[in-house]
């Protein structure tokens, strides 16, 4: 795909959380109304309705021009990073679907970056000369050395990648699938998808001077920063989106999904970006049954898959 604008928000979807998506896209454009928005799509499933709805830029992974691309991001985590080597912007800011935009921040997404983390924490050592407490999310340093013995991992800022801005081919496709070469050699060597390979990829390039990045604290992960902050912002807006918002940022849903069945989630933020995209065809009280409906669904099917993983081992027993 040709780029198309200088900047904009890239969020992605496969069939299974396209209902959450919705809830991204609604929050983007109800805080960004002007910043275009391209989605990411991991299948060929339908999805008119949300690009009439939201004026999308649609890439889908299975259309993707190189094959050998194609085969290693479909179907799987890394489908995120078509937006890097094919994406319609020449810079964007990237949102999983369960997170969305929280307030307008975009004054503090730069642009003058090749990337830029939004996680502002540098862990500190667990001993002295030991690794940042950090690295076991995403990479083991002892097995790294084999591959980059120059690489530094002490006292990085390392992220989560549900949340970051990025330069169109800041990353080049053949320095990600040399990387992947180093991960079937060592199985053990990464973890948590493509985070562990993004974050080494990112620090390694920019220690090497490949790439010029900077932090900053914009992805709010409720189930690690608290709570407190965004129920505060929610404290007088009821089921809406609040007009001030006290600190602006991307509010990443991670860990327990935003659903309301589940009672040890966190999900009023995302329950009104939820609403707030129903509501642009239903009432409100029809915008609640359709996330109830979707919650419903979602519910069900994860009866059936754990009664589909019990009935085999009861069978066998018998």
């Amino acid at each position: 795909m040709n780029v198309q604008a200088p900047f904009g928000f890239v969020t992605g979807c496969h069939a299974g959380d396209r209902f959450m998506v919705q809830a991204t896209l609604a929050s983007i454009r109800h805080y960004c109304p002007e910043v275009p928005i391209c989605l990411v799509v991991d299948g060929l499933f339908d999805v008119s309705d949300l690009e009439q709805e939201y004026k999308l830029i649609v890439l889908r992974v299975p259309e993707l021009p190189s094959k050998e691309m194609r085969e290693m991001i479909g179907g799987n985590y890394r489908a995120k990073l078509a937006a890097m080597w094919e994406g319609p912007f020449e810079f964007y800011f990237w949102l999983d679907s369960d997170a969305i935009v929280w307030g307008d921040f975009t004054s503090q997404i730069r642009q003058d970056l090749d990337f830029q983390i939004c996680w502002k924490e540098v862990p500190q050592p667990s001993q002295p000369g030991g690794v940042d407490g950090f690295q076991h999310f995403y990479f083991k340093p002892e097995l790294l050395k084999k591959f980059d013995p120059q690489f530094k991992p002490q006292g990085l800022n390392y992220f989560c990648s549900g949340v970051f801005g990025c330069r169109r081919n800041a990353i080049s496709f053949g320095d990600w699938v040399k990387v992947e070469s180093w991960e079937r050699q060592s199985p053990e060597l990464f973890s948590w998808g493509e985070m562990g390979m993004l974050n080494y990829l990112v620090h390694s390039m920019a220690q090497r001077g490949q790439l010029k990045i900077d932090s900053a604290d914009l992805q709010h992960v409720w189930a690690h920063h608290g709570k407190q902050e965004l129920m505060d912002d929610c404290a007088e807006c009821g089921w809406h989106f609040p007009i001030n918002v006290r600190r602006p940022r991307a509010a990443h849903f991670c860990y327990r999904k935003p659903f309301l069945f589940d009672r040890k989630a966190y999900s009023r933020p995302f329950t009104i970006a939820r609403l707030e995209h129903h509501r642009r065809r239903h009432n409100n009280l029809g915008a609640w049954l359709a996330v109830l409906n979707e919650d419903r669904a979602v519910l069900a099917g994860k009866v059936v898959r754990r009664t589909k993983r019990f009935l085999p081992e009861t069978s066998s027993k018998q």
